[in-house]
Order: C-alpha cells, then structure tokens, then sequence
C-alpha cells in the first residue's frame, strides 16, 4: 500500500561518453523495486545527456509507474551566478551538480545519490530519518568508521580535517545525503559559500565536492547508521545484502570494472537486469563478459601484464628518486657527513 507521501531523490551526472546513464538506471531499479511509497527521481544533467538515454530512463520509471524529473543545468553554468572553474577543482562539471540542489529544486527535502549506489532496502527509511533542524544527514567515511574504532589516523587526513573544521570521526560521506534543501536556502548563501570554500582550500584539498560538504556543514549534520551508506563490503553474505544501501566506492574497483567485492558487485548484475539497458539474461551475460574482460585490471594477456608490471616498477622507482635524491643530497653536503 503506497502513502501520500512522496519520496523526492536526485541522482547528478555529466555523462560525455553516453555510458554513466546505464549506472543511474542501476540506482533507480534498485529504488523502485525495493519501495513501496511514490518515488520521483530528479536527475540533475547537462547537455550530455542524449535522447537515448532520456528515453531509457523514461521507460524505467514508466515501468514501476514512478515519476522522473529532468532538470538541465546547462544554461546555469558558466554565468556569472554559477562559474565552473570558480566552483569546482580543474573545472570539473559533474562534481558540482549535486551543489546546484538548493536552487535548482524547489523541493524542501531531497535524498541525494551517488550512482554506483544500489539502494538495497525501502528507501523510505532513509527518508523518514528524523533530520531535525539539521542541514543534512550522512553517514561517516570508511575513515571516521575505522578511527572510531581504535585504528590510528593518517596523519595527512587529520591535518586536512583540522584544515576544514571538522571532529575527528566525523567527517562523513556525500555519496548518500538527505539534505534539508529548505534551510539551506534560507540559512545560508550556499553557492557563495561553495565559492569562498573552493578559493580557499582547492589546492589543498582531494575529495572536491565532499571536503566542499564536510567543511560547510561541519557543525550542520546528522550522522547516521552505516547501513544507509555501506561502503565496506567486508565479509559480507547473501542474507546481510538485505536492508543497506551499498556504495562502491573506496579503493576498490567499480563492479562494472571487476569483481572485488563478493556478493555485493552481484547486486549491480542483478539489477541492470531490471532496466532497458538489458533486455534479457542472454544480454546480461554478454554485457558482464565484455565489461570485465575489456578492464585494463583483468588478465586476457600475460604479455600487457608484464608489460604492465614493468612500467609500474619503472615508475616507482622514478617516484623513489623524485624524493629521495634530495634527502640524500641536503644530508651530504648540509649534514655534516663525510
């Protein structure tokens, strides 16, 4: 029995290649087959997005009778309200999408998605979280979680931390946020303060976006369960898939890419299965075998491995010398060895 409640979540892409669609379809099957309540999707695009795959997307969301929603930010970027090169590292446009959210929707509340997410459970629990007075809730990275318990900081991240303003264990990750997209239209300047984020700590910074979030709603944030954003797929089986939303991201590669994480990748399979990108299990098993067979990571040939291999190590030790030469250098001739 669906409620009158509708549940409102954004998925944002530049998509140059035409083939990161196919991933987002992923994420809304997984939405769609997994609630009960209405859903509308709001997918934040620009021109990359081609009629192709406007028109999957459409047939998805017809499917499960949900509603979808295009908003195109083309003519929003690169005016004097919203520069990319001011607003993003390297002027990369996709990583700003999901900042555009308090003025391109009118919508109070907003579940925002990653899309190498696939939403395992109702995702009407997330949306009920209890959010407060709150700016957003999120949960903790892989590095608060392991901080959390007992695992020694890496110095770089603790001093970045500082850097942005945020406790130790607290630094959350924006591949899954349910924004408060009202107060942040009327409690804060939010693209001035993207801004003066960017002109302030680019250069120091690696996670874009997410460093961006942290450091705004540093003393903002709800920090939720793990479950609403799982990114450690470690020991994980076919009964504990069930009610998490999981994320594959860290250092692994993505599922489409090659296997890393049993039983987790499987649910991306599983899922592309539910949407027009894959018609029948005949395309299922062609798909998989041409995307893990293609990966530079999977080993067809023992020849490139090698060759591979070799580059690498010729490449570490080149990055060896880089910064140990003048260690030597500075320590011959200014430290007193003779």
């Amino acid at each position: 029995m669906r409620t009158n409640d509708k549940i409102h979540a954004a998925l944002a892409f530049c998509d140059p290649r035409g083939t990161y669609c196919r991933h987002a379809a992923v994420t809304m099957a997984s939405i769609f087959a997994n609630t009960e309540s209405r859903v509308c999707v709001h997918i934040v695009h620009d021109d990359t997005l081609t009629h192709e795959n406007r028109v999957k997307l459409e047939l998805l969301a017809s499917f499960y009778e949900q509603e979808l929603n295009f908003i195109n930010v083309e003519n929003l970027l690169d005016t004097e309200r919203i520069d990319v090169s001011r607003l993003t590292v390297d002027g990369m446009r996709g990583t700003l999408f999901r900042l555009l959210l308090p003025d391109v929707s009118s919508e109070d509340k907003m579940i925002y998605l990653d899309c190498d997410i696939v939403v395992n459970m109702d995702i009407a629990e997330l949306w009920n979280v209890p959010l407060g007075d709150r700016a957003v809730a999120a949960v903790r990275d892989v590095w608060s979680l392991d901080y959390l318990k007992g695992k020694p900081l890496p110095w770089r991240l603790d001093k970045a931390w500082r850097l942005l303003g945020v406790k130790r264990g607290e630094y959350f990750n924006a591949g899954v946020l349910l924004m408060n997209l009202k107060k942040m239209r009327e409690e804060y300047d939010f693209l001035d303060a993207v801004g003066d984020f960017y002109a302030k700590y680019k250069k120091c910074i690696t996670l874009a976006d997410q460093d961006c979030l942290n450091h705004i709603f540093a003393n903002d944030k709800l920090l939720i369960d793990e479950r609403f954003n799982h990114i450690d797929a470690a020991g994980a089986t076919e009964e504990s898939l069930k009610g998490s939303i999981w994320h594959m991201a860290g250092g692994a590669a993505k599922p489409w890419v090659l296997c890393t994480r049993p039983y987790v990748d499987d649910l991306y399979w599983r899922y592309l299965r539910m949407t027009p990108y894959c018609r029948d299990d005949n395309e299922l098993i062609r798909l998989m075998l041409h995307d893990l067979s293609t990966s530079s990571y999977a080993h067809l040939h023992s020849s490139d491995c090698v060759k591979r291999i070799k580059k690498q190590i010729a490449d570490n030790i080149f990055r060896g010398h880089i910064w140990t030469l003048p260690h030597i250098f500075f320590k011959r001739f200014f430290g007193g060895e003779r």
